[in-house]
């Protein structure tokens, strides 16, 4: 990313405040590697909390990641909800990769490749169809302990809007960045911090739309009064 050296500053800034802030201490746990592709998965398109959310109702309806990869897609959107985002296309990706594992290694274990080489875990994730930077990076980070930094939608847009990163620069540009920028032996609590942030920053901004709304809605009423209203007599 361009103007690395006048964004490096303000990130430290960022997640500096954000550190002092946080009343609780982000979980960095590292998770089993199937449940991290599956969280990937549905945290790409939503908030942390609703992704989780939708991970613990997938784990009570099925007996194990097994029992989901053989699972109707419709049945696994159904489970999610119709208020999930995006619930159909994300039933059909975790399904989807799921099978690929399995028919990559006859097993969903993949403690292997947490206790191998982080260079082919990668290769490994990066070879199923379908996956894309987010899932494997978040999978790296959050289960094989690797030094990555999974950039979404959301976190791109919380970055820009928070003028820590160019309005300019893409997702691939971000992550890049913030890989360089952030050591690797804070990399997940900081992921965790800025991806607080993320979902927060979406709340914020909703609430300031609707507030304009409002105030515009509130303006033109209070016109239409005044230009019926009878001129005062002088």
């Amino acid at each position: 990313m361009k103007d690395s050296i006048k964004y490096a500053p303000r990130l430290k800034k960022l997640y500096n405040r954000l550190n002092r802030e946080a009343s609780t201490t982000p979980k960095t746990d590292l998770t089993d590697p199937c449940a991290a592709i599956v969280l990937a998965c549905l945290s790409a398109v939503t908030t942390e909390n609703k992704a989780r959310l939708g991970f613990s109702r997938l784990r009570h309806n099925f007996v194990d990641f097994n029992e989901l990869r053989v699972s109707r897609f419709d049945e696994v959107a159904d489970i999610l909800g119709k208020g999930y985002p995006q619930c159909k296309e994300v039933a059909k990706q975790i399904i989807s990769l799921l099978k690929q594992i399995y028919n990559a290694r006859d097993s969903l274990n993949l403690d292997d490749l947490r206790e191998g080489s982080k260079r082919q875990a990668k290769a490994f994730f990066e070879s199923l169809e379908g996956v894309n930077a987010y899932i494997v990076a978040r999978v790296m980070l959050l289960s094989i302990g690797s030094h990555a930094f999974p950039v979404h939608k959301q976190m791109l847009q919380m970055l820009r809007g928070e003028n820590v990163v160019s309005a300019k620069a893409n997702a691939s540009d971000v992550q890049g960045f913030l890989e360089r920028q952030i050591p690797a032996s804070q990399n997940r609590k900081i992921y965790a911090l800025l991806r607080r942030r993320a979902d927060n920053f979406r709340v914020k901004c909703a609430g300031k739309t609707t507030g304009t709304a409002k105030s515009a809605k509130s303006t033109k009423k209070t016109t239409k009064r005044t230009k019926n209203t009878p001129a005062s007599k002088v």
